[in-house]
């Protein structure tokens, strides 16, 4: 087991996707301890019962590539770094399961199946980087979840170290963890953390299709991809994928340099099955999308889409940094949602592109991001309100924002309700008699002091932030890049 003290180190460690001014010391204390990296189950535990013995918190940590602090310490102590923990211990041919540690990339791992002749059927846009462990924690719903479902809908058994030092398997290795009581699967998806360690997974995998099959098509504005998702959802058209992303996205690709195309708004879908059940899938997806108003796109600008799929931020190649927002919303409020949100981000003066996907039969996931200087403290942290605003935007139209960990723990109440929201607290109590699971996330926001900001302290906070950057003069990151781009 490493350990590091290195201070340099161990401040690398105190922010994730979404940078973190160092100002925010006053209130949280983000840089740990100590970085340890465990490759054993049984290291995890020695760890775990060392925080227990000196009340220091554990915070566990995959690749950092998520946006809400969940893996940001608040109180120091130990973060516990599992990318080391990135073996693969089996893949079962005969019963199409596969187990694994929790520190490898969601494209190690698929890239191992695919040789053998697998297929692993969901997994996050963050692929390259994002860890097995971290997404699972975080309750992704990626590429792949319109067909096949989300992480969680794939776990067939986990082993997990709990806060007091024992260790539990969660399911059955071959079959569904369904009829035995509640599922204690679900239990550790999407708890950022605050429940236990994940040292171990099981996953359901598929034999690879026959084809994987990318099509786009293109409108002259995201806003009239709603009626082409109305009819594709109700008909028997199955894409493994939908993705979209508007105008100004794709701008920023060309003023990077990337190849991109020059639309108002592209969709891409990506089929799967066999050749002659994909050749039928595309035909009706043609007269859907074409139907609404769509350009079919030619093959090679899907292809290239697709082969893009895990890399949506390139705009950060121009210096500056890309802080996403995600939401979850009915389709049916999805062209209402979209309006409020470009409404939000004018009134905030940002850089706002929209990128998303088509999570299910009934959802749109929109991940708008606006461009920050991260080396302007002033101006980051203001934008920051953008997050809760785009949230509230979410909650007023039948869906909710993804995610709570440090910076939206005050939404768990508006997520689970007043009563769903205590019992949650409770089982992290039972769980966690000590408070030394990552603390201060999702059930409270807590302080470097150890005392927790009310719900509605952070979300004052956060609204009078969105108030004062609206206040400001217009953001002109990426003005350069893009007066040359239409040059």
């Amino acid at each position: 087991m490493e350990t590091s003290d290195d201070k340099l180190e161990r401040r690398l460690y105190s922010h994730d996707l979404a940078p973190l001014p160092k100002e925010m010391d006053l209130i949280f204390k983000t840089t740990p301890d100590q970085v340890v990296r465990p490759q054993y189950s049984e290291e995890v535990a020695q760890m775990m019962a060392k925080a227990a013995a000196t009340k220091k918190p554990i915070v566990p940590r995959g690749a950092g590539t998520w946006g809400l602090g969940g893996a940001v310490p608040v109180q120091g102590g130990y973060v516990l770094d599992m990318t080391a923990m990135n073996k693969i211990i089996s893949i079962d041919e005969k019963n199409l399961v596969v187990t694994v540690q929790p520190g490898i990339t969601w494209k190690a791992l698929g890239d191992a199946l695919d040789a053998k002749g697998l297929f692993l059927p969901c997994y996050p846009s963050s692929a390259p980087s994002a860890t097995l462990g971290g997404w699972i924690g975080t309750g992704g719903t990626g590429i792949g979840a319109y067909k096949y479902g989300t992480a969680g809908d794939l776990i067939r058994d986990m082993e997990v170290v709990l806060p007091i030092g024992r260790t539990i398997h969660t399911g059955d290795k071959y079959v569904p963890a369904c009829g035995g009581g509640p599922n204690l699967n679900w239990l550790f998806v999407g708890s950022e953390g605050i429940l236990g360690v994940i040292t171990e997974v099981t996953l359901s995998v598929l034999p690879k299709p026959e084809v994987l099959r990318a099509t786009a098509y293109s409108f002259d504005d995201l806003s009239q991809l709603t009626p082409a998702l109305r009819k594709l959802v109700r008909s028997d058209v199955e894409p493994m994928h939908i993705m979209y992303g508007d105008k100004v996205h794709f701008e920023y690709l060309r003023a990077v340099g990337k190849d991109a195309p020059d639309v108002g708004c592209m969709v891409t879908c990506a089929l799967t099955g066999s050749k002659d059940a994909v050749d039928l899938e595309e035909k009706s997806l043609d007269e859907i999308m074409t139907s609404s108003g769509a350009k079919k796109m030619p093959s090679e600008v899907a292809e290239h889409e697709w082969s893009e799929r895990s890399y949506e931020f390139r705009v950060r190649e121009m210096g500056a940094g890309a802080i996403p927002g995600e939401i979850l919303v009915p389709i049916e409020s999805f062209e209402k949602v979209l309006a409020e949100t470009r409404a939000l981000v004018k009134k905030m003066k940002l850089k706002g592109p929209v990128i998303g996907t088509v999570a299910d039969r009934n959802t749109v996931m929109l991940m708008p991001y606006y461009l920050t200087d991260d080396h302007n403290f002033f101006r980051t942290t203001l934008a920051m309100g953008f997050g809760k605003k785009l949230g509230d935007i979410a909650f007023e139209n039948g869906g909710r924002p993804v995610g709570l960990g440090l910076f939206f723990a005050g939404n768990l109440n508006r997520y689970r309700g007043k009563e769903g929201a205590e019992l949650i607290r409770r089982i992290k109590t039972l769980m966690d008699p000590y408070d030394i699971m990552n603390p201060g996330k999702v059930v409270e926001t807590g302080t470097r002091f150890g005392i927790s900001l009310p719900a509605v302290l952070m979300n004052f906070g956060m609204n009078m932030m969105a108030g004062m950057k609206g206040l400001m003069p217009r953001d002109k990151i990426g003005d350069k890049e893009l007066a040359k781009l239409r040059k």
